[in-house]
This record gives C-alpha cells, sequence and structure tokens, in this order.
C-alpha cells in the first residue's frame, strides 16, 4: 500500500495566461520506504478543462547510498474532456523536475507507457490524489 506524506506548498503566476497558481508536494512510501518525491501544480479557480493540472514526479530509490542516478523524473497532466477526468503521461523535458539535482534522468512518454513503470506511477498520482487533502 502507498502512503502519501505531505509536505510544502507554493504560490505563483502561471507563464500562458498570468491567474495564480499553486504548487504542492511531498513523498510517496511503500512498505517504509520513500518511492517518489510528487509536484502538483495547478491554476486557481480554474478548472482541469480549461487548464490542466501538471504532476511530476522524481521517481526511484531513495534514502542512504542511493545517488540521483537511482532516480528519474516523470511527468503526467490531469486534465478533464466533456467532464470525463483523465490523466496522461508527458514527456518530462520540459517540465522543472527534469533538470532537479535530484534526478539522473528525465523520462519521455515513450520511456514510461507500456512498461511496468507505468502501473507504479498510474498508482502513485491515485494515491496522492485520494491521499493528500489539499487536492481534494
Amino acid at each position: 500500500m502507498l502512503e502519501v506524506e505531505p509536505t510544502e506548498e507554493s504560490s505563483g503566476f502561471c507563464d500562458c495566461c498570468g491567474n495564480q497558481t499553486r504548487t504542492v508536494w511531498g513523498f510517496v512510501h511503500k512498505s517504509g520506504r520513500t518511492v517518489a518525491s510528487y509536484f502538483v501544480q495547478w491554476t486557481v479557480g480554474k478548472s482541469i478543462e480549461d487548464h490542466p493540472a501538471n504532476f511530476d514526479l522524481i521517481y526511484g530509490s531513495w534514502g542512504e547510498g542511493t545517488t540521483k542516478c537511482d532516480r528519474s523524473a516523470v511527468s503526467l497532466i490531469h486534465f478533464e474532456n466533456a467532464g470525463v477526468p483523465g490523466v496522461s503521461v508527458v514527456d518530462t523535458t520540459n517540465r522543472p523536475a527534469a533538470t532537479s539535482e535530484l534526478v539522473g534522468s528525465a523520462l519521455t512518454r515513450h520511456d514510461v507507457i507500456g512498461t511496468p513503470m507505468a502501473q507504479e506511477v498510474f498508482a502513485i498520482f491515485d494515491a496522492v490524489m485520494v491521499q493528500d487533502p489539499r487536492l481534494s
């Protein structure tokens, strides 16, 4: 079972529309060990149908004895289409997580979809959306 540990948050302004944004982040643990950190950014007052939310993960092994080479950046977009919410893996290369000192690689959609990692990434997304009260 995945356990979400919400930590910090910040606000700013959207580059494309100028509206206020909010970013929340934290960690995801499985069996007592950290498996990812997450960052969720959305535009305040806008629906995800009008302005999708960004969901970035730093995914992999954490803790003593690990390095950035043990972790990868993975990005998703949370959207709504005709009233139905969805989530999709997107290329991480243009996301802030791609240049983090904590990651060894920034993954593309092709690197994730169709791999065992995809199931884990979507499970992490679901856990964060359910367990982080700032996202309800």
